[in-house]
Formats: C-alpha cells, sequence, structure tokens
C-alpha cells in the first residue's frame, strides 16, 4: 500500500492559481492536457510532469512537487497500468512524488541529490528509500510499440537527462532546453557539444517537452545553437545577469498574514538559482538573439565538462 506524503503541516500556506484562485498547499490539484497521441501534459505544482503511453504500460517523466497521488491521478487518464517514473533530474520540483511508483529511473548523479527536499516544504515527511534503477545514456525502455531513449546532457543540474520518444517524435527535455531561457551553470561549449548531440537527433522530433514551459517546437534548439555558436566565436553579451524568472510571492497583498506562492513558479525561499547568478555577478553576461535569452559567465565560454 501506498503511503500517503502528508502536506496537513503546510495548510495555512496558499497556492494561488492562474486565474487567482487561492487553495490551501495540502489541497491536490491536477490539470492536464493531451499534447500528442497517448501523451499528456500535467501541471500540479512545481514544473509539468509528463504521461507516456505505450501499448503496454505508461511511464511518468518527472514528479511536481503538488500535493497529492500523481501516480493514482494517471491511471484516471490512461487505461494502462501506470507503475514507473522518469526523472530529467534531481531537483525537488521533479523528484518530491516518486515514492508513490514502483520504481523510479534516474542517472546516478541524479539518484544522489533526488530526495533533498526544498526549503519551503520543511516540515513534510518524504520517503527517500523509494527503489530507483540508475540508468545511463543510451539506456532504452521499451513501453510497448513506444520507446523512451536516454541521453545524458548536465548542465541546469549535475545529472540531467532528455528522454526521446522517436515513434511520436518528441523530446523529454526537462530543464535543460526550453524554448526561451537558457541559465548556463558550466561553460557555453559545454552546452553547445551538449546541444549538437541532440541535433544530431533532430531528424526524429518535432515537439519539446520541458519542465518550465510545457511544449515548444523543436526550432527553438537550433535557435540556441545559432546563439551559442556566435558566443564562441566571440560575439559577447551584455554585462550583469537579466534575470527575469517568474517566482511565487512570499506574502499576498490579499492577505498579508499567510504566505501565499504562485502555482507552477518557483518560490523565494527555494531560489539557489538567484544565489547562482548573483554567485560572480561581475562575470556574468547576458546574451538576446531572436527570441532566447541566455546567461553565461564570461571567464566559462570555453570550459569543458
Amino acid at each position: 500500500m501506498v503511503m500517503m506524503i502528508d502536506f496537513s503541516c503546510k495548510h495555512d500556506i496558499l497556492i494561488r492559481d492562474e486565474d487567482g484562485t487561492l487553495r490551501p498547499m495540502d489541497e491536490p490539484y491536477f490539470e492536464a492536457e493531451k499534447v500528442a497521441d497517448g501523451t499528456w501534459r500535467i501541471l500540479s505544482d512545481g514544473d509539468y510532469s509528463y504521461l507516456v503511453e505505450g501499448e503496454n504500460e505508461a511511464v511518468v517523466i518527472d514528479s511536481g512537487y503538488g500535493c497529492g497521488n500523481l501516480r493514482e491521478y494517471c491511471g484516471t487518464l490512461t487505461d494502462k497500468p501506470v507503475n514507473n517514473i522518469f526523472n530529467t533530474h534531481d531537483h525537488f520540483d521533479h523528484t518530491a512524488n516518486n515514492s508513490y511508483f514502483e520504481c523510479a529511473y534516474m542517472s546516478r548523479k541524479t539518484s544522489e541529490l533526488a530526495t533533498i527536499p526544498f526549503p519551503s516544504f520543511e516540515g513534510i515527511d518524504f520517503p527517500r528509500d523509494y527503489k530507483k534503477q540508475i540508468i545511463e545514456e543510451g539506456f532504452v525502455y521499451d513501453l510497448g510499440g513506444r520507446t523512451l531513449e536516454a541521453f545524458y546532457i548536465p548542465d541546469h543540474a549535475a545529472g540531467s537527462m532528455a528522454y526521446l520518444d522517436r515513434k511520436n517524435r518528441i523530446l523529454f527535455s526537462g530543464d535543460e532546453l526550453s524554448g526561451h531561457f537558457k541559465l548556463i551553470n558550466t561553460s557555453v561549449e559545454n552546452v553547445y557539444h551538449q546541444f549538437l548531440k541532440l541535433e544530431e537527433q533532430r531528424k526524429d522530433f518535432d515537439l519539446i517537452c520541458c519542465g518550465p514551459e510545457g511544449t515548444v517546437p523543436a526550432d527553438a534548439l537550433e535557435t540556441f545553437l545559432e546563439a551559442l555558436k556566435l558566443l564562441l566565436d566571440g560575439t559577447e553579451g551584455e554585462k550583469g545577469a537579466a534575470f527575469g524568472m517568474p517566482m511565487g510571492k512570499p506574502k499576498g497583498q490579499e492577505e498579508e498574514t499567510r504566505i501565499i506562492f504562485d502555482r507552477h513558479h518557483a518560490r523565494p525561499c527555494d531560489m539557489k538559482l538567484n544565489e547562482d547568478v548573483k554567485k560572480g555577478e561581475e562575470h556574468k553576461r547576458t546574451f538576446h538573439y531572436k527570441d532566447v535569452l541566455i546567461i553565461y559567465d564570461e571567464t566559462k565560454v570555453f570550459e569543458r565538462t
């Protein structure tokens, strides 16, 4: 029997939906949209999850960090068994609900960090001993008439994996590749070569399903590669990190005595990302190219990892 994760200690914290509705943090919430054949994008809280259905079974990619049994909810969308989950990387908005599944598939480096809650979840007891299966680049999982193939592309996180569904022509990229924004944690050169690895598979996908932005056209990959190549060829971005990621609100204007977070937005108390941007701020540069924005460290343009 699956143990429910108890969010009741967070009942007085509110989550604001896009339409302004306020819900207690311990109230389960799920919203699904079918984005391709046998493929659903699911919003709970945190980044998007994806349900991927084959002929024999369905699996989930990333878990979000909202209250409620994600696996049980996915069972209302498909008549195939939903037993396993795949993680793109270790951040808690992608791994918090892994324990609802029989097994979580992830890279070795992801497994070392996947059970660490963000500060906003202090007081909640998340199971840490769920079953994990370590996978390497090239691993292929057969759902029956549909496979997921793993590609190792670490930058946003140390163990990031992307999963390619050649049949339905979808790349599941987590937070490494989205439509408009890239904060480079390693180097421009490193990300360029990782994206070239994905470009080699470009004939096999038309859609990118990512964590923060949902679904974006695969052409975004070419735009990022063009921008990264310009940086490698000597183009320089503007000084400073114009970091504009939307974040939740620590306090809402409606109720000054209660904490309010915006659903699907990062929470200020969890934002180590802001610290990473500020670290070595004098070396940060921001490069705008077409409709993408890249933040990078000018001292780490050429640095292979």
